[in-house]
């Protein structure tokens, strides 16, 4: 189905790192933003940071709101099912719809009038990264690599078939040495503020085409990558 709705308004939701970012957007435009880097887990703040945005700051009802997204992944297993289940819920009691968007593209799309290739990195801990490449023209995505979790030295050696790379990505910050040892002066790097998903840029990557929102409980999948922490010490474990 496709949603064509006058002055629609999404409201997204990242987890998927320590960060939180949440938007309400209406058509394209961000009509409010939260960001905060939490110490605890996301679960204590995101209901109430939701709650306090649509009703106080927006001055609206959850039931203004015509669609939901979340970052679907990579990034924390634990803070993903946050995020994802939070939407669901709202989805479902409400009857609205909604879309799972890559982690990965909520950096990326910061970065839509780049000349040069993007590269985004996310720490995906235990010394590897969440990788992809992306290639815009005039605001428009028109390549994007497969996205896989690598070492930071295999995505690096991708990245390096550019004559010129822009890194961004909380992988690119933990990694930046080896980036710049490697790479040298072929090498950009995202201003500080820009290495975190935005839940702004998730939304828009939807209003470019709003056919992805889905009334279907599977319209928001996790994206993971790799097995889990705790699977991974079973499997450790039981060999």
């Amino acid at each position: 189905m496709i949603w064509k709705i006058a002055q629609m308004k999404i409201l997204a939701v990242d987890t998927a790192e320590q960060s939180c970012s949440i938007a309400l957007v209406e058509d394209g435009v961000p009509v409010c933003e939260s960001f905060l880097i939490n110490r605890t887990t996301h679960s204590r703040t995101l209901m109430d940071t939701i709650a306090r945005m649509v009703e106080k700051e927006a001055a609206i009802t959850i039931n203004d709101i015509d669609g939901f997204i979340a970052a679907c992944g990579p990034g924390s297993f634990t803070g993903l099912r946050i995020g994802i289940s939070v939407v669901k819920g709202l989805a479902f009691a409400l009857s609205k719809p909604l879309a799972g968007v890559s982690s990965l593209d909520g950096i990326a799309f910061q970065f839509t009038f780049s000349s040069i290739p993007v590269c985004v990195l996310m720490d995906a801990k235990r010394s590897e990264v969440y990788f992809a490449m992306y290639h815009f023209s005039n605001g428009r995505l028109i390549k994007k690599s497969e996205e896989l979790v690598l070492s930071p030295e295999e995505a690096i050696s991708i990245a390096a078939v550019n004559s010129k790379c822009l890194f961004a990505g909380s992988g690119a910050v933990a990694f930046r040495p080896m980036i710049q040892q490697l790479m040298e002066d072929k090498a950009l790097f995202a201003l500080p503020f820009q290495n975190f998903i935005k839940a702004s840029a998730l939304a828009n990557i939807i209003f470019e085409d709003i056919s992805r929102l889905s009334l279907s409980p599977d319209g928001i999948i996790p994206v993971y990558l790799r097995r889990s922490d705790a699977e991974i010490n079973y499997a450790h474990q039981h060999q």
